[in-house]
């Protein structure tokens, strides 16, 4: 399938041209701290969102030094981080217990979870160049963005450049023979907004596997721009792309011998662009609020081993949104939503007696919903959201939210509490994939179901200056996806959906203090009950889900020039698969517990240059996330960053 932009283009077109005359409006820019764009996908208040939100800046990310996305992720409540080994391994997300791909992850907008990877967002090619803030809500947010929000949504926002034209530009070096680099440019006016950097990091890596002494290597090149301007005084367009090249070396799977990762010359090729460009207008002082986006993502995944090609995926989707907010009145607010998305999928490999990987898949939907929220009485806000999904090819499907926020200004409390239901559709490896020998996929699969619960309590203290938060949350699954599902048939694994339910529930705490002017401090705390029914139907605690884990960071900053961060994220035990050669039955394995403490340090020269160091893995903890890959040791690096 090849797509078209004349038509969504040709919408954006006309929806200018017929708001020229509309009136200047004094709604709240997105970029204000305290308003998202994730929850309803129209700017909204923090404290309108009936669940727990976190918001990274742009000077955290700086201060805790991070190159890679995922690394600050995952030291965040609810979230487990899983690493297939070395700096470019495969790296899985889970939040609060739900597999990787139930998680929305979006770029400016744009939905990043790639249908050649399983729906999953290939989290190790993510680097920091040109974030500006990351915005996470936890808990299903299907009854707005669909499909891949079951468990939440993490929307990643890209800078704005603002002021007179500036350069940058950094490099570091480290252990494991790291280099990373890379250039910005900047600038804004009355009226438009230009940003736009490119970043390159190469490392020879650490040997994943437990045996033996070969390096994974790993190269990334990432290159982003983000610009708009304003067609009127309530009309602006913004428009960003962002473009990876990434080449990770990897260890196969002894399945002959140990069935654990040994030596080899496999490699994997990336190739990601994610595209959106949109008008959005603000109208009827403020009354009405437009926006039309469209979006593209366009992936390829090369497999080679031992020099020779093994297998290949890509896929191409295009998606159009249109959201209207109309303001009822000062307390009453109605959201209406409307997208369609189109998706191409295509499997490339060698075809054998067992079946051919060769195919090409397309599927679309068309998902259109409302969201209200109101004041009935002062600082009680309720929120409700319904969706619908019609499928090509799939069930359609309803997913609903319900939610309530109270606030007592006196006291600086604030409780909320939602239920909601959503849905995760198959993806097309598990609908229609083929690798020989390993797996083949199932076309009858139904679409898995959750319904979620959460509860609340948000204090602030001292004037602000500290934040305590706990949330309890209960979520079903229903339809769960098997991946692993034995077929007597074929010899091969397959997926199913699982007979009865998995229960997932938990507790968050979390704490977000200014001790004074120099020193900040974020903790916290979660515990996880994630358990799936075995195969006689008794609930078993589910794989690479750590029941505890912790997270302290800690920045000070005695001086405008001079600031220090410690970090220390505590992981728990948690259960793995192994899979032994054939035919020995597959074992359930630990994983032990361990702690992991960086610490980062910088120090500006003057105003165009700054130094900058830090250890991460500080006490060389030996530890794995995945069952027989290993982890880097301790590495130290050092750069420097200039601006002009």
């Amino acid at each position: 399938m090849k797509y078209s932009l004349s038509y969504p283009l040709s919408v954006l077109s006309l929806f200018c041209a017929a708001s020229a005359g509309a009136q200047q409006s004094d709604a709240a820019d997105d970029n204000v701290e305290n308003v998202i764009v994730t929850g309803t996908r129209i700017p909204t208040r923090v404290s309108d969102i009936a669940s727990p939100v976190t918001i990274i800046s742009a000077e955290e990310l700086a201060a805790r030094q991070t190159v890679r996305l995922v690394d600050v992720l995952a030291t965040l409540p609810g979230i487990a981080v899983q690493r297939t080994g070395s700096v470019g391994g495969q790296t899985q997300l889970r939040l609060r217990g739900a597999e990787a791909n139930q998680t929305l992850i979006l770029i400016d907008g744009v939905e990043a979870n790639d249908p050649a990877a399983g729906d999953e967002v290939q989290l190790e090619h993510l680097v920091t160049t040109g974030i500006e803030r990351i915005e996470i809500i936890r808990g299903p947010q299907s009854a707005a963005w669909g499909s891949d929000a079951l468990a939440g949504v993490i929307n990643i926002v890209t800078k704005k450049g603002t002021g007179d034209l500036s350069l940058g530009a950094h490099a570091e070096a480290g252990s494991f023979g790291t280099f990373n680099g890379g250039f910005t440019a900047s600038g804004g006016g009355d009226g438009w907004h230009l940003n736009g950097g490119f970043n390159y990091l190469d490392a020879s890596g650490t040997n994943v596997s437990r045996v033996g002494d070969e390096d994974d290597g790993y190269r990334n090149v990432t290159a982003n721009v983000r610009g708009g301007f304003d067609i009127t005084d309530t009309i602006s367009f913004d428009a960003s792309i962002r473009h990876t090249d990434a080449e990770n070396e990897a260890d196969a799977a002894d399945f002959l011998v140990t069935g654990l990762p040994a030596d080899s010359d496999n490699v994997t090729d990336t190739r990601s662009t994610v595209f959106g460009a949109g008008v959005k207008g603000v109208f009827l002082d403020g009354a009405w609020t437009q926006g039309l986006r469209i979006t593209w993502l366009d992936t390829e995944i090369e497999n080679t081993a031992g020099g020779a090609p093994n297998g290949a995926t890509a896929a191409e989707r295009f998606s159009f949104y249109a959201d209207a907010r109309l303001k009822l009145d000062d307390n009453h607010a109605l959201t209406l939503l409307f997208d369609h998305e189109e998706s191409d999928f295509s499997q490339r490999g060698v075809a054998s007696p067992f079946g051919d990987p060769n195919q090409d898949q397309e599927r679309s939907v068309t998902g259109y919903g409302a969201d209200y929220t109101g004041q009935w009485v002062p600082n009680f806000t309720v929120t409700a959201s319904i969706r619908r999904d019609d499928n090509d090819g799939l069930d359609d499907f309803t997913s609903w939210r319900f939610g309530a926020s109270y606030s007592y200004p006196e006291t600086g409390t604030r409780l909320f509490a939602n239920v909601a239901r959503g849905q995760k559709a198959p993806t097309f490896l598990e609908l229609f994939g083929f690798f020989a020998d390993q797996f083949i996929g199932n076309p009858n699969l139904e679409p898995e179901r959750s319904t979620n619960y959460e509860a609340g309590i948000e204090q602030t203290w001292l004037d602000g200056r500290v934040m305590t938060r706990a949330t309890y949350f209960s979520a079903n699954l229903r339809n769960e996806i098997n991946g692993f599902v034995f077929d007597p048939v074929t010899f091969q694994f397959t997926a199913d959906n699982v007979d009865g339910r998995s229960t997932r529930e938990g507790i968050e705490l979390e704490l977000d203090a200014t001790v004074n002017k120099a020193l900040t401090l974020r903790a916290n705390y979660a515990y996880l009950r994630s358990r799936e029914p075995d195969a006689g139907g008794v609930l078993q605690q589910e794989v690479r889900r750590p029941r505890h884990s912790a997270d302290v960071f800690v920045s000070y900053q005695p001086t405008d020039a001079f600031s220090v961060t410690a970090n220390a994220s505590y992981t728990g035990e948690a259960i793995d698969t192994f899979f032994p050669p054939f035919p020995q039955p597959s074992e359930r394995v630990t994983l032990n517990d361990y702690v992991l403490v960086n610490i980062t340090g910088q120090y500006a020269v003057n105003e165009t240059v700054t130094v900058y160091g830090r250890a991460e893995n500080l006490f060389d903890t030996n530890y794995e996330n995945v069952f027989g890959f290993n982890t880097p040791g301790l590495g130290v690096f050092g750069g420097v960053r200039v601006k002009f």
